[in-house]
């Protein structure tokens, strides 16, 4: 059986957070704080192999230093930057944000500027060791030439990398870089929206065979009344040209996300979906068409202020044509969320059935060793569970505490198939 679990936020984890002060300037024109955090991060994952279980287990323990500066929110001129480095029993980190914007009389962005860095160096001797040292950046911008009334136009521009001191086959250096021009509205009714197209390149210094050029269309609204009730719509579509055909086709991806609720008795309806498809210029083993669709639909009711519930179906399905990787997934999903003064969090859980639809994959025993195998399916249908829970207490003035967590065993009809993954993390944040 397959058992995958994480601490991903530290546990348990102390995080100090010292009150505002500034450096020879009073706080209305600029503030500062420092936080320093402690903490101990865990990951499990075990999983079958052909003979026998394998396990492999990640402990850190780490201590992080930050600071962070912003202006005050009553200027025309914005800056907020944050610097923070950790040391700990696996690897160093460092990263830095920082964002400049500047605001018209209107109280809309004319230019925003942004930055971002991450660097990680692992230890010698450390499971982590097997991972090259690496850093990544991304820098943006965004002018806005042209401000109307009820809608911006709006350019952007950015670029981002990552690179490994040792780059291999699964860490490649990349190099991002494109640009933008969107319409946005820029009213604060019921009814927000947004459309825009982006170019962009994509360069790989040790792979140029996949180097890929990308053109998209994208667009938004949002739209709800005082009463709760209304919908939420994103759409986009990319073409991905790729340098050599031969290693890996071009495609089309579409991406969509719907939300939408109506009012029914003392409560509401609800309705999410996701779709997600890919349609190669050429089909292979590997890279091959498929649609994917997920969503939930039930029904919601109650006082944020107290607890509000939801009850209802949620499923999923995966059409891959002949792929084996077809599916189709059903559950039942129910939950309930509380944010009061105190104490506030969620707990939701869903259980259901994976059924793939086409049947057990019949391996080549002629060109794998028999020995390494005694199953003969690659994908076998399942039932699973999924739980998700978050929860804060704030336990006084200076003490408070967090806790999120996640669940995913599924129980296959081979036995040898049976994984789980999950994580978990507390932390307790004290501020002076």
């Amino acid at each position: 059986m397959a058992l995958v679990g994480g601490l991903l936020l530290g546990w348990p984890a102390v995080a100090v957070h010292a009150t505002e002060f500034d450096f020879g300037r009073t706080a209305s024109h600029r503030t500062w704080a420092w936080d320093v955090t402690t903490g101990f991060d865990s990951y499990l994952h075990s999983y079958a192999l052909a003979t026998d279980d394998t396990t492999e287990t990640i402990s850190e323990f780490m201590v992080q230093a930050g600071i962070e500066g912003q202006s005050p929110y009553r200027v025309r001129h914005r800056w907020r930057v944050r610097a923070e480095a950790s040391t700990g029993t696996e690897l160093f980190r460092e990263r830095f944000q920082g964002e400049y914007r500047f605001l018209g009389e209107d109280n809309i962005d004319r230019v925003r500027l942004s930055a971002s860095f991450w660097g990680r160096q692992y230890r010698d001797n450390t499971e982590y060791s097997r991972s090259s040292n690496n850093w990544e950046g991304r820098l943006e911008g965004r002018l806005a030439p042209v401000v109307g009334k009820k809608a911006k136009l709006e350019l952007r521009g950015w670029t981002s990398n990552i690179d490994y001191a040792t780059p291999s086959t699964l860490e490649v250096d990349y190099r991002n870089v494109g640009g933008g021009v969107f319409v946005r509205s820029t009213t604060l009714g019921n009814t927000m929206w947004g459309v825009g197209t982006r170019l962009g390149a994509r360069t790989y210094p040790d792979s140029t065979a996949i180097d890929r050029d990308t053109w998209s269309l994208e667009a938004d609204l949002d739209h709800h009344d005082l009463s709760g009730q209304g919908l939420r719509l994103y759409h986009k579509s990319d073409r991905r040209v790729i340098e050599d055909e031969l290693v890996r086709p071009s495609a089309w991806t579409h991406w969509s996300d719907f939300s939408g609720a109506v009012t029914a008795g003392t409560g509401y309806v609800f309705l999410d979906l996701q779709a997600e498809a890919w349609q190669y210029d050429q089909e292979t083993d590997v890279y091959f068409n498929s649609v994917r669709v997920e969503g939930a639909t039930g029904y919601r009711w109650g006082d944020i202020l107290a607890a509000t519930w939801k009850v209802g179906l949620a499923g999923e399905k995966l059409d891959a044509g002949d792929s084996p990787e077809t599916y189709s997934q059903l559950g039942l999903r129910g939950g309930v969320e509380s944010y009061g003064s105190v104490v506030g969090g969620s707990l939701t859980l869903e259980y259901g059935r994976r059924t793939y639809t086409q049947g057990e994959v019949v391996l080549d025993t002629d060109a794998l060793d028999p020995a390494l195998y005694d199953s003969g399916s690659l994908y076998t249908d399942f039932n699973y569970w999924k739980i998700w829970l978050m929860g804060s207490w704030k336990m006084n003035t200076h003490l408070d505490l967090d806790l999120m967590a996640n669940y995913e065993p599924e129980s296959h009809t081979e036995n040898a198939d049976d994984s789980a993954l999950g994580f978990a993390s507390l932390r307790v944040r004290w501020r002076p």
